[in-house]
């Protein structure tokens, strides 16, 4: 009860807020008022599609941050997981693995940083309206992008599939028009980018867009062999035609990647001797020792990869119908990774780490049908199909080389294959997915709406799995050389709304949704007892919000939530009783909770000065917590939950000016701050990220007659390093392995525009 009531008294300060602004706008000189400024604020104005619809910002009753192409641009955005340093609770973790390209999002600290095929993301990624299953390769490199949206909170009944945390919405341009654009970029590490984009008519009712990009540059992590960790090797091309003849609209796109690069840098932070070390020390050569630098390392060239290949086709067609719109969503996807780690940081021996080949074939349908209710609200109506094959085959490494060597010193072979950890798992899962849904706005008053919807999920997953010891060839369960397990799971996931326009410029809401998340299995048992599956996680999310636009100036959205989670499901690392062998597997926690506040501001001080920044709260916590370690139920619900820094916050800084007649400049400092994070679930006392800020800044030039602009920008302008994901097997290999964010690097980028 106490909870509610801070959610209660959140709501009504946000409602007594809303009361005070007509009067703060009232308050305004006229003269910061001008019809030059309020122009400038409209033209800037992002129009989002949250709501499957296209709508004001500012007019939708859900906490969204959306970022245009011209400021991720601004900005030197690479990726997706860029937007991490610009919206509120919201983190993006490394792929882990060695694998680069994913896209592992927590947002309000709900979150899943597992890229294996039976787990699901918890955030969802769409592009261009499209569902993209697996984590491992889903990384969009910013090719002709219009906006990223970024959805706080569960988005059940209109997007659907695992959006339990929330959804990140990835929008291309749609060409139409003539456009000429590219850029080249040189910066640290002998990174070397070059992109190109190119839209043009090639008929009164046909239009084609083409874009380009390749990047090529060394690594940050000093591998003797030179091979470093953390380099680019990219390629990536996109093909979209847009014919537009009423009634009907239709955009075909085809895109690919290609990527071959060597592993994510990650590093040793200590190694401490146990039984499986010591058998790689009496039998095969001394491991290990932590290199003391995290700019500097050492791994076997096999395991030293990063591969992906991915290929996309996206058909979207509307009809105007008179009454209403018939939408259709038809999407291909296809992915293959390969990537690696060492976990050892050794090239003369391999003592632990792995190798994954993955891939994924996707396939989905989706039909939305639009309408006006009564000449005061809308109604959507839509079905969805989705229905995937994917693969994992991985071979995870233990004293590699200890089997031969112990029969070649006499051993009897049964203790030698008990004792020949190098496993082979092969992983197939098929996913099927079926859903309805519906979502209406009803104009209860001019003021006043209600928004209602609802969607209903029915996912089937079979799931395969053999796992072989490498050098004995015997399976890793006595008996049990491949086993097969089937589950599914219905949802109802509705949502409600009421939202309150206080003036033309502020809008109040209170809302209610229901999130989900289906089971899955797990996938990496090392005894009969691991073979199983885990349940579905839920999700009931309250929320209270305002959005502000005081006189075409300053931009302010506040809101306030309350998650009620239920079975929430937790990635975990332990001892196996039964092999000694580090298991990683995923829990169901009983029950937990999570809360928060996030403010949102833009402020035009001046046509010079822009300041814009976001701060977010959480109160996350476990409230039932019962994990099996070692064999025995244990209470943990004392454990600080991963992910969920109790605050975040980020800040920018723009001047802009004209230097003379011809050329603009413009200048940026922005920050983003975290406070303490636990990395694991376990809260390991190397598992966490203290408090720090992130600096960047930049001085952009512009040629407006000519389209020209130069860029000269530093990322990590004081080189702070932090750690951002981890791996700690110090209870059984001995070692505890960390990932950290990229040093300091200097940027200098030549745009051509018209």
């Amino acid at each position: 009860m106490k909870n509610y009531r801070h959610f209660t008294r959140a709501s009504v300060a946000l409602a007594a807020l809303a009361a005070a602004q007509p009067l703060f706008a009232q308050e305004q000189a006229p003269a910061a008022a001008t019809e030059d400024a309020a122009s400038e604020a409209e033209s800037t104005e992002i129009v989002v599609t949250a709501r499957r619809r296209e709508e004001k910002l500012q007019d939708v009753p859900i906490a969204i941050t959306a970022i245009g192409g011209a400021q991720l641009d601004s900005r030197g955005f690479d990726g997706v997981t860029d937007v991490g340093q610009v919206a509120p609770n919201l983190q993006f973790t490394p792929g882990q693995g060695g694998n680069s390209g994913g896209v592992s999002a927590f947002i309000r600290g709900v979150g899943e940083n597992d890229f294996i095929i039976t787990s699901d993301p918890a955030v969802a990624l769409y592009i261009d309206g499209v569902y993209v299953a697996r984590s491992f390769g889903a990384t969009t490199e910013l090719l002709g992008i219009d906006r990223i949206e970024v959805l706080r909170g569960p988005q059940g009944s209109l997007f659907g599939k695992n959006t339990i945390g929330g959804a990140i919405s990835v929008v291309s341009r749609v060409p139409t028009d003539d456009r000429l654009e590219g850029d080249i970029r040189y910066g640290s590490f002998n990174d070397l980018r070059l992109r190109a984009n190119v839209e043009a008519g090639l008929s009164d009712n046909l239009a084609i867009g083409v874009a380009a990009l390749g990047e090529w540059g060394e690594g940050w992590q000093k591998v003797p062999s030179g091979k470093n960790l953390g380099n680019r090797n990219v390629q990536a091309g996109r093909l979209t035609l847009h014919y537009d003849a009423s009634p009907i609209d239709a955009v075909l796109t085809v895109d690919g990647l290609r990527r071959r690069q060597n592993s994510t840098p990650h590093s040793m932070l200590s190694s401490t001797p146990t039984f499986f070390s010591g058998l790689q020390s009496a039998f095969i050569a001394p491991c290990c020792t932590a290199p003391g630098r995290i700019d500097r390392t050492d791994t076997t060239d096999f395991l030293n990869r990063d591969d992906t290949d991915s290929a996309n086709a996206t058909l979207t067609l509307s009809a105007d119908l008179g009454g209403g719109t018939l939408k259709s969503i038809s999407a291909w996807r296809w992915v293959h990774a390969v990537f690696g780690r060492d976990g050892d940081a050794s090239a003369d021996v391999n003592y632990a780490g792995d190798i994954h080949d993955e891939s994924a074939r996707q396939i989905s349908q989706e039909l939305q049908y639009a309408t006006s209710l009564f000449d005061r609200g809308s109604l959507l109506l839509g079905a969805y199909y989705f229905r995937e094959k994917s693969r994992d085959d991985t071979i995870l490494y233990v004293a590699d080389g200890l089997y031969p060597r112990l029969i070649a010193a006499g051993f009897d072979p049964a203790l030698a294959t008990a004792l020949d950890f190098n496993i082979d798992f092969a992983n197939r899962q098929k996913t099927t997915n079926y859903a309805l849904f519906g979502n209406a706005t009803f104009d209860v008053t001019d003021a006043l709406t209600l928004e209602l919807g609802a969607r209903y999920t029915w996912e089937k997953k079979v799931w395969n799995q053999s796992a072989m010891r490498v050098y004995s060839q015997q399976p890793l369960l006595a008996g049990m050389p491949s086993y097969r397990l089937s589950e599914d799971w219905k949802a109802f996931t509705p949502r409600a709304s009421l939202s309150y326009k206080f003036t033309p410029d502020i809008l109040g809401y209170v809302s209610w949704s229901r999130g989900f998340r289906s089971g899955g299995f797990n996938g990496r048992p090392t005894s009969v007892e691991e073979i199983g599956s885990y349940d579905p996680e839920y999700l009931a999310a309250y929320e209270a919000g305002l959005k502000t636009t005081l006189g075409g100036l300053v931009t302010l959205n506040l809101s306030a939530f309350r998650n009620d989670y239920k079975d929430q499901q937790l990635l975990i690392s332990t001892v196996s009783p039964n092999t000694g062998l580090i298991v990683v597997r995923t829990d169901n926690a009983g029950k937990s909770r999570i809360q928060g506040i996030e403010l949102e501001a833009d402020v035009r001080v001046s046509r010079e000065l822009r300041l814009s920044g976001a701060f977010g709260y959480l109160d996350a916590k476990y409230l039932r917590y019962t994990s099996v370690i070692g064999g025995v139920p244990t209470d943990v619900s004392f454990r600080n939950p991963k992910q969920a820094p109790d605050l975040t916050a980020s800040g920018s800084i723009v001047y802009s000016t004209a230097l003379s007649d011809s050329v603009d400049a413009s200048f940026r400092l922005d920050a983003a701050y975290r406070s303490l994070t636990w990395i694991d679930v376990e809260n390991s006392p190397l598992m966490r990220a203290p408090d720090h800020a992130i600096l960047n800044a930049s001085a952009e030039f512009t040629l407006p007659a000519r389209g020209l602009s130069l860029r000269l920008a530093v990322d990590n302008l004081t080189d702070k390093r932090v750690l951002t994901a981890g791996y700690d097997a110090s209870t059984s290999f001995g070692f505890v392995e960390g990932y950290f964010n990229e040093p300091r690097r200097y940027w200098a980028t030549l745009s051509f525009r018209r």
